[in-house]
């Protein structure tokens, strides 16, 4: 078997694949410019978002605590969409990181956050708890990592902790300020003598502020429910009346749609329009087919279509209003389509997963309200992240010593090293695919993963270099060792997983990254390395 072979072996060229592609996913820049601005108050006048990249302000290079400094008058901005000009009286009104390096995601500690106290309205019997799962959902959804909540609950007070790392306030308020009251209405014009059809039959009397529907009479801005429909009489005039029809809530909702058949970004004009699916519960696709047999039929060069439109609201705000099809009237449907416009793709994906997060979540059990919310510098820092990577090559170079010692062939240490830093790039690669964020105890897992690695490779090369009386191929004793490691794999795993659901920070943290680096281990690194070394030994 040449050299050659060896790597076409589909087990060698699975984890030379998939390190290439950990590479890409980690996203090295080796010289990162500027600072990454991570939120944008309301009164800044610096036109820029978060995500944009400044690289100096005055000719200066721009660095975070910049941003706390105050300015009078003009002052330049170099940026990633060019030269910015802003005439400021103060700080800029932004906030700022230094530019990443890598994709990764680290840690509070390491790479700081944002902290906000929230009050909600009322605290009865389980209010925090709910609230707290609610935001949890809606933070799991929406992306962001290593969110940390806590209850803090007196006699008559109760409040939220919401700790989240590389996030920006921007992000966190918005989901936190949206209780999530989720509703969608279509209007109805009614006259004296016309009837409304739901599951009963109810004749229109239009007074002067009020209207009768069947026995039941509808003051203005009243709202009462007929066949499970809410009625609401908005206003009269010239003896017709406008009643809103609410014909589904965010209680309605049981499924929402993230899959790209059922969601999606489409250009449109001079903007994007964006639009998901949900699914109803069967309810509120009854109330909806009620509510559109009352309507009238429109049609149009364009097509035909209903003669009121479905408006939808979030925390009582119109977000869009949309025409009916003509031959949706009286239908059951169960999966609408919500769309909306932004003026850019990134302010479009923005909205859409804003809102099917809301969506996803549900509402929350009473409003809130921000009473705290600030920054959080990272009390460790860049350099810390450079000890963490001066530790790694140390713990590399040590085992490389050690190995070195004990086989004293350059053609055995160097594919073990080489298969050790392998599986280190596949395990950062693999936290950025999933979202994982890597924290001071997921440091210590890789560095602890290091040394179980060697340890595994040890056995397989033991193995296989193994000498005896019972004539055995090299075949068969790699064979045996994968064995042994697989099951010295699953224990560690099965020891693991406990922590993983009941531990807390640390231990979950050190768990996870355990679990993530044995399972690259005797999936991937360690079967390539057994053909590696059958090369050898052959």
């Amino acid at each position: 078997m040449s050299k050659l072979d060896t790597l076409k072996n589909w087990k060698v060229l699975l984890l030379i694949v998939l390190v290439i592609g950990s590479i890409i996913a980690i996203g090295p820049n080796f010289s990162p410019d500027g600072v990454t601005v991570t939120y944008v108050s309301k009164n800044s006048t610096v036109p820029l978002a978060a995500g944009d990249i400044i690289y100096k302000i005055n000719g200066n290079p721009a660095m975070p605590e910049d941003f706390q400094k105050q300015y009078t008058g003009v002052t330049k901005l170099d940026t990633n969409k060019g030269e910015k000009y802003v005439k400021v009286n103060g700080t800029l009104g932004i906030e700022a990181k230094q530019t990443p390096s890598t994709r990764i995601s680290f840690g509070l500690d390491m790479e700081g956050g944002v902290r906000a106290v929230i009050k909600p309205e009322t605290i009865e019997n389980d209010t925090l708890e709910r609230i707290i799962s609610t935001l949890q959902t809606r933070i799991n959804i929406y992306g962001l990592k290593e969110a940390s909540f806590r209850s803090i609950q007196s006699d008559d007070e109760g409040f939220v902790e919401i700790v989240m790392a590389g996030g920006n306030r921007e992000e966190l308020e918005d989901l936190l300020q949206r209780q999530g009251k989720f509703e969608a209405t279509i209007p109805i014009m009614v006259e004296t003598g016309k009837t409304l059809e739901f599951e009963k039959e109810y004749t229109i009397t239009v007074l002067n502020n009020s209207i009768k529907i069947g026995d039941y009479t509808l003051q203005e801005n009243q709202t009462i429910e007929l066949d499970n429909i809410p009625l609401t009489l908005l206003d009269i005039e010239n003896q017709t009346a406008n009643i809103s029809t609410k014909v589904f809530t965010g209680n309605d909702i049981i499924l929402v749609y993230f899959d790209p058949q059922k969601s999606g970004i489409e250009p449109l004009d001079n903007g994007f329009r964006w639009f998901f699916l949900v699914k109803l519960s069967e309810e509120g696709a009854q109330k909806f087919a009620r509510v559109t047999q009352n309507l009238d039929t429109v049609f149009s060069p364009s097509g035909s279509r209903l003669s009121s439109m479905i408006y939808l609201y979030l925390d009582d705000e119109m977000i869009d209003s949309l025409s009916i099809s003509a031959d949706l009237k009286g239908q059951i449907v169960q999966e609408p389509s919500i769309t909306g416009y932004a003026v850019d793709s990134k302010e479009a994906f923005k909205s859409q997963r804003k809102l099917q997060t809301i969506l996803k979540s549900g509402s929350l059990p009473t409003k809130i309200e921000i009473v705290q919310l600030d920054v959080i510098s990272p009390k460790l820092g860049s350099k810390f992240l450079t000890n963490i990577i001066i530790a790694i090559i140390a713990a590399v170079i040590a085992v490389s010593v050690i190995v070195a010692v004990r086989y004293r062939k350059k053609e055995i240490v160097i594919p073990m090293l080489a298969t050790s830093m392998s599986e280190i790039i596949i395990i950062f690669g693999a936290s950025v695919a999933i979202g994982w964020t890597i924290d001071i105890a997921s440091v210590a897992a890789i560095i602890a993963i290091i040394g179980t690695g060697i340890d595994a490779q040890i056995i397989l090369v033991d193995q296989a270099m193994r000498t005896g009386k019972e004539t055995v191929t090299a075949k068969e004793k790699i064979k045996r060792a994968l064995f042994i490691i697989f099951g010295a794999g699953g224990t560690v795993i099965g020891a693991m997983l406990p922590l993983t659901v009941l531990g807390l920070g640390v231990l979950r943290g050190f768990a996870i990254t355990t679990i993530l680096g044995v399972l690259i281990g005797i999936f991937i690194t360690r079967p390539a390395f057994g053909e590696i070394i059958k090369k050898i030994v052959n």
